[in-house]
């Protein structure tokens, strides 16, 4: 079975992903692999949506990252 970050579930199976951290993408961690503040991987899921939605404006992205990381294991409530 593949694993993915309990962050942004990106694929941890993927050289381009893996970081320091077992559960953890290297764009969700520092480089020690301690989870990055909420704000800062919000604001990286906002601009990967924009990239794949180029139509979407900077609030609409926010708000879509944010209903996203509340389905993630480190984020939800």
């Amino acid at each position: 079975m593949d694993k993915f970050c309990h962050s942004c579930a990106a694929p941890l199976n993927m050289d381009d992903f893996k970081g320091p951290a077992e559960n953890y993408c290297k764009y969700c961690t520092d480089e020690s692999g301690k989870l990055k503040p909420m704000n800062e991987v919000k604001q990286g899921i906002a601009g990967w949506f924009k990239g794949w939605q180029p139509n979407i404006d900077d609030q609409t992205a926010a708000k879509r990252a944010e209903s996203y990381m509340k389905s993630m294991p480190a984020w939800a409530e």
